[in-house]
């Protein structure tokens, strides 16, 4: 009972510790991009070793693994994030030009905006398990992630309320913050997506098999 104890608290502890680790250095690889260009292929990286992690590949030597994504996801995962970026800028100004409205067609609009705001928003933390998940075109990715997001809403309630979890957690505890700030909440994120994929992935392959029998059939 005691040898089972202990291995499952060398256990915990071991993995508390890779998250501690990874967190670092997500956070001093956003850095070596000068911030703006690091914060994408950075948290890339982070979520391509939570996903290998999850997965079940505890092995993989982490440093390594992370500068090699993140050396070759650098222009790509910069595209998607200037993509992105541009496309929230696009919100803001929306908001901003409703922000005082004059007529009830344009306080609809002001609501509608603050509402694909929100969308939005949630379409930024689905992006990178779908990214580390999909090799597909740099703006393929936003009409992938929206599918997945509609299709699996019980998923994005779950993002809700870890990603709401985390916050509240942080801001009581912000010591936290450079050693589990990205790589716990990555991680609890990846473990969701990752079952999410993998039952769309399942129906996707039954509804493909179901045609082919229909194409012979005929």
């Amino acid at each position: 009972m005691d040898n089972q104890y202990m291995d499952g608290f060398y256990k915990f502890s071991f993995m508390f510790a890779r998250l501690a680790y990874l967190n670092i250095l997500w956070l001093l690889f956003i850095l070596l991009g000068l911030g703006i260009f690091g914060f994408f292929p950075s948290t890339v990286a982070m979520f391509a070793i939570v996903r290998q992690w999850v997965k079940g590949n505890r092995d993989i030597p982490v440093f390594q693994t992370f500068w090699l994504t993140y050396k070759k996801e650098f222009m790509k995962s910069n595209l998607l994030g200037i993509s992105y970026g541009f496309i929230g800028l696009i919100l803001y100004v929306d908001i901003l030009y409703f922000s005082s409205p004059s007529s009830a067609v344009m306080l609809v609009l002001y609501y509608f905006f603050w509402v694909v705001t929100f969308i939005y928003l949630l379409l930024g933390v689905f992006l990178f398990p779908v990214y580390v998940h999909y090799q597909t075109k740099w703006w393929n990715y936003f009409k992938s992630t929206i599918l997945l997001m509609f299709m699996n809403p019980l998923v994005v309630v779950a993002f809700i309320l870890i990603i709401a979890s985390s916050v509240i957690i942080l801001r009581a505890l912000p010591g936290l913050i450079p050693v589990f700030a990205g790589s716990v909440t990555a991680y609890a994120l990846m473990m969701i997506s990752y079952k999410a994929f993998n039952k769309v992935e399942a129906f996707t392959k039954v509804r493909n098999d179901e045609d082919k029998k229909d194409t012979l059939t005929v």
